[in-house]
């Protein structure tokens, strides 16, 4: 079995009972990240695009912490409370993604651990070539 890592990026606030995400091998996985800023306060409550856009600042910075680029990501999950705001998702997830767009899959669900996430993504990273 491949040895783990464990990666926790300084500029955002992390969870101490679990892990950011944890390499092994050529792969990263990313843990769900929500709309978490440093101090632990969730942004942009009522507001998916606000979240979306914070949420993939923090899933950005586990991934730069790996040594990754955002066009390593090669699979996404996206969990959201309400059907509704997945527009508001797909639009900063268009931004985020222009050219490449990783796999992909949405589910809708009753709600998330933080009250007022209203949003929450996990990835798959190939960091192939990355030391």
């Amino acid at each position: 079995m491949a040895k783990k890592k464990t990666i926790i990026p300084q500029e955002t606030w992390s969870n101490p009972a679990l892990s950011p995400g944890i390499r092994t091998g050529d792969f990263l996985f990313v843990s769900g990240q929500i709309a978490m800023d440093r101090s632990g306060q969730i942004v942009g409550v009522d507001n998916c695009e606000v979240q979306t856009r914070q949420v993939m600042t923090n899933l950005q910075a586990v991934v730069e912490a790996a040594g990754g680029t955002m066009d390593n990501v090669i699979k996404i999950t996206c969990f959201l409370t309400n059907v509704e705001d997945y527009p508001a998702y797909c639009k900063v997830r268009a931004e985020v993604f222009p050219e490449t767009p990783p796999a992909s899959s949405s589910v809708i669900v009753s709600g998330l651990v933080k009250p007022h996430a209203l949003v929450e993504v996990e990835a798959i990273v190939d960091l192939s070539g990355v030391a």
